[in-house]
């Protein structure tokens, strides 16, 4: 058997004698490839050729293990080796400048070609060395089938530049973007580390509470700082995360790529949709406008895949992944992991709701929320700040079994919170008590106040008539002594005789 790994992907392959010198597809990327001549020479060269790709966490493995499984061999071997390697490498990436040393696979512009770290929808991304600075850097290039494309191509460049422009420490350096023969590219930092996918991948698909936090901060502040500059990326991610070597410190990557077809499925068609549906906000899966915000949806379902170990919105394709982002309610992270901070939750489903307005606003909003998390203020208002779906999203959990280990701490947390909604209810009982009880009291002083102003003028009047009547009375009273005195008035008698008759005459 001949046994030599794939200069695309580093996969281990073995042939029979007789396909020596034949091309047939590599099982692991399907690219063409040929099967070397000697299997012994063969075998160093992919020791070589996996050494190459140590710059990438999975490269440095994949060179291990072939340098340690095959023995030293002479350079003339190596030479013959290489040339069908490199005659491939050409014929794929006719877009590259030939070789001018045994270590290349081609030139483009500035930068000699050492390897291919990855492809994707679009592009491809390769281990390259500036060739007067000697700096290795990741070159990320173009498809030129899509670089002929008037609008990819400005669309590629402008993206790069405005990404080249941001400085910050949870954002890829971009030290170069240019273009050679009218392919795009831009050099990026090479990372050493690797991406949230391979490490959720490699630990079982859940990380602890407290690195999903940390992770979820420092790419809210990295998306912070592109939003200011006007930059969406459309692509956020576990692939585009990228975790240095060391102190884990979070990279966002993949800015100025456009994304179109792949044969994977993760891509819809080209100029329809841009982005992974799985990770996608409603508006981006319409091909509606989006800003920032789309990418805090992603971001939600990033931190909901590592708190739980799986996607907020499944499906075997893609199809039915954009039916349940479009019509669906994904279970609270909590339900599935007990272990997720209420508020943590709260704040991934709010991230999660179908309308923009209805998220977090900003990369600096969710990184306050973090902190406050992070700090332990959880506080009594916080679920408040939910959106109104949220309820319908909580009604779905009471169907979800949780895991027998954590069916004491999840009874005691929901004995614990019916008890603070017991008592909320308590104390709004009583609130509401004490208002109607000081409702009643303005009432019984209003009428009391009534009462005693109706008796007042009540008292008023029953006086005055009292007066009027002592005074009729009393009037009454002294008209018959008038008339008594009247009476008894005697005129006075006249002296003179009665014969006198003028005399005796009154009047």
């Amino acid at each position: 058997m001949i046994a030599f790994s794939c200069p695309h992907c580093g996969a281990q392959l073995q042939v029979k004698p007789s396909m020596a010198g034949k091309s047939k597809p590599c099982p692991g990327c399907s690219k063409i490839i040929q099967a070397p001549a000697d299997g012994s020479a063969s075998a160093s060269d992919s020791g070589k050729k996996s050494g190459a790709r140590s710059a990438s966490d999975s490269g440095k493995k994949s060179g291990a293990r072939s340098a340690a499984k095959t023995p030293t061999v002479c350079s003339a071997a190596q030479e013959t080796v290489s040339s069908p390697l490199k005659s491939s490498a050409l014929a794929e990436y006719p877009f590259l400048a030939p070789p001018e040393g045994p270590e290349e696979l081609g030139r483009l512009g500035p930068y000699i070609i050492r390897n291919v770290l990855g492809t994707g929808a679009m592009g491809i991304v390769f281990l390259a060395e500036h060739a007067s600075l000697k700096r290795m850097v990741a070159l990320k290039v173009m498809k030129p089938s899509l670089a002929t494309h008037a609008d990819f191509h400005r669309r590629f460049l402008r993206e790069a530049q405005l990404a080249a422009a941001i400085e910050h420490e949870h954002i890829v350096t971009i030290y170069e973007v240019g273009d050679d023969r009218g392919v795009p590219y831009l050099a990026m930092k090479l990372l050493q580390g690797e991406s949230l996918e391979d490490r959720l991948r490699r630990i079982g698909g859940q990380l602890p509470i407290e690195e999903v936090l940390r992770i979820g901060r420092e790419v809210a502040e990295g998306l912070n700082a592109a939003h200011a500059r006007g930059l969406v990326h459309r692509d956020i991610k576990p692939a585009n995360v990228w975790l240095e070597e060391g102190r884990d410190k979070v990279k966002i990557v993949d800015f100025g790529l456009a994304r179109g077809t792949s044969e994977d499925g993760h891509f819809t068609q080209a100029g329809a949709v841009i982005g992974t549906p799985s990770y996608m906000a409603p508006e981006q899966a319409n091909g509606e406008e989006v800003d920032g915000r789309c990418d805090l949806f992603s971001l939600g379902s990033v931190l909901y895949r590592a708190s739980t170990g799986q996607l907020p919105f499944g499906g075997k394709d893609t199809l039915s992944v954009l039916s349940a982002l479009a019509t669906k309610t994904p279970v609270p992270p909590r339900s599935l992991n007990p272990q997720v901070p209420p508020a943590l939750s709260d704040l991934v489903m709010r991230l999660l709701a179908k309308k923009r307005h209805q998220r977090p606003q900003s990369g600096r909003e969710i990184v306050e929320a973090i902190e406050a998390i992070e700090r332990g203020e959880t506080g009594e208002e916080a679920p408040a700040a939910v959106p109104e779906e949220t309820p319908a999203q909580r009604q779905p959990a009471k169907e979800k079994t949780t895991p027998s280990e954590a069916s004491g701490e999840t009874k005691a947390t929901e004995s614990g919170e019916r008890k603070r909604l017991k008592k909320g209810r308590r104390s709004g009982a009583r609130r509401k008590k004490r208002r109607e009880g000081e409702k009643d009291w303005g009432r019984v002083v209003l009428v009391t106040s009534l009462v005693l102003l109706g008796v007042a003028v009540l008292v008023l009047v029953l006086g005055f008539l009292r007066h009027n009547l002592k005074k009729r009375a009393a009037g009454q009273e002294e008209r018959p002594a008038i008339h008594v005195l009247a009476d008894r008035f005697i005129p006075p008698t006249c002296a003179l005789p009665a014969t006198d008759s003028a005399c005796c005459t009154w009047s």
